[in-house]
């Protein structure tokens, strides 16, 4: 987090909806979590608080709403790389337009009575395959399915050209030359095209820019680390391969490079293997860097999970009930880690149902009940809130508390 200051707001999610058929698990939430603080999420059971996190690191897109962390928006941003794949597909299927007008009119020119309504048909068509190509660089979703059951005709037409190829060897195309040299090489490429296209058009990275939310990786790349409710460790891997994985977004060797050998791929490996081996001492686990993960007691475990989400370089990590089925000791010992990583510049957002944990640890609440939020404020405003009383313990122990 080097150059956030302490109090920048880092993450603002509002009026986030989540929806699953008539069921609405979250609705219009909104919070914020700056740099450097402490933020706890907390709730009855089935408040929303787990599908609200899935929310913001896209295993579950918010179905309205706006998240945005650190200025980049988590619910539709369309990348760099990816806006440039998009606009050159679109070039390149607008240039194949141009060659797939004289083409069928050559085919249909001998053929028909009416060739100059023809003519017009097929280049109003033409162009209006080129017209595509502004609405697929404003990833505009109709225009990406159009653009494929263009394509889906281009290779039945090419298929038939060249079936009907001898047929046109002595044509002239409107009597200029032969038409013949022109319709197979021609019909041959736009053959080669249509299932080019067909593939990189169902790209995830192209699904994803026309509406798809960001997957999960690219929200950790962006910065933010999570962990789960259930424990997801690979429990047949070292302590160290386990936190190794959580450098997959951080490092850029290719698959060719990899299987190579290649000297950038070999210096990833060792830097992945420090980094991961100083997130293991950091959470407490620097004697167990080779130990089967699955063998580790349950409190390690658990700090497996932190150490392979810090191995992501997070700004903000995400905790998921991290002190489920802790001991007061294992407890009071996650708490002195969170406040070293909050110590160490990254903001954390934890829901948890140990109110000592939480009461504890958070800067600031927000409490989710049956998807909506109903209260927010300090760890003491918090606690003598009725709402929350009532949510937690029911409407009689909060008006006795009143």
């Amino acid at each position: 987090m080097a150059g956030r200051k302490t109090g920048e707001l880092l993450l603002k999610a509002h009026k986030v909806v989540k929806t699953f058929g008539g069921l609405t698990a979250v609705k219009e939430v909104s919070l914020e979590v700056r740099a450097g603080e402490i933020v706890g999420l907390i709730g009855p059971n089935g408040a929303g608080k787990t599908t609200f996190f899935n929310c913001l690191n896209a295993i579950a897109g918010p179905t309205s709403g706006e998240i945005m962390f650190a200025g980049h928006s988590l619910v539709s941003q369309v990348s760099p790389a990816t806006r440039l794949l998009v606009f050159r597909l679109g070039a390149l299927f607008a240039l194949l337009s141009l060659l797939w007008l004289p083409l069928a009119l050559g085919v249909v020119w001998p053929e028909t009575f009416f060739r100059l309504e023809a003519v017009l048909a097929l280049s109003g068509l033409a162009f209006f395959r080129i017209y595509l190509l502004k609405p697929l660089s404003h990833f505009r979703a109709w225009s990406r399915l159009l653009l494929l059951i263009f394509v889906l005709a281009d290779g039945l037409w090419a298929v038939v050209w060249l079936w009907r190829s001898p047929d046109f060897a002595e044509v002239g195309f409107f009597s200029l030359f032969p038409f013949y040299p022109l319709l197979v090489p021609g019909a041959l490429l736009i053959l080669i095209a249509a299932p080019f296209f067909l593939l990189m058009f169902n790209l995830p990275r192209v699904r994803e820019a026309f509406g798809q939310h960001l997957r999960a990786d690219v929200i950790t790349a962006l910065g933010v680390g999570r962990t789960f409710q259930n424990i997801r460790l690979f429990s047949s891997l070292s302590a160290l391969d386990n936190v190794k994985l959580g450098r997959h977004c951080r490092t850029r060797a290719n698959f060719f490079g990899i299987v190579l050998a290649l000297p950038g791929a070999r210096k990833e490996e060792r830097d992945s293997a420090e980094k991961a081996a100083e997130c293991l001492r950091f959470v407490g686990l620097g004697k167990q860097l080779e130990s089967r993960a699955g063998s580790l007691p349950y409190g390690d475990q658990r700090r497996l999970e932190i150490a392979r989400a810090l191995a992501t370089e997070p700004e903000l990590l995400l905790l998921d009930e991290p002190a489920a089925g802790m001991n007061p000791t294992e407890s009071a010992g996650l708490i002195n880690l969170i406040r070293r990583i909050s110590q160490a510049g990254i903001a954390v957002l934890i829901i948890e149902h140990d109110m000592k944990v939480v009461m504890n640890l958070a800067d600031r609440i927000y409490v989710l009940d049956h998807g909506e939020l109903i209260a927010s404020g300090t760890p003491a405003e918090v606690r003598s809130n009725p709402l929350v009383i009532e949510a937690y313990l029911g409407a009689q122990h909060a008006a006795a508390q009143a």
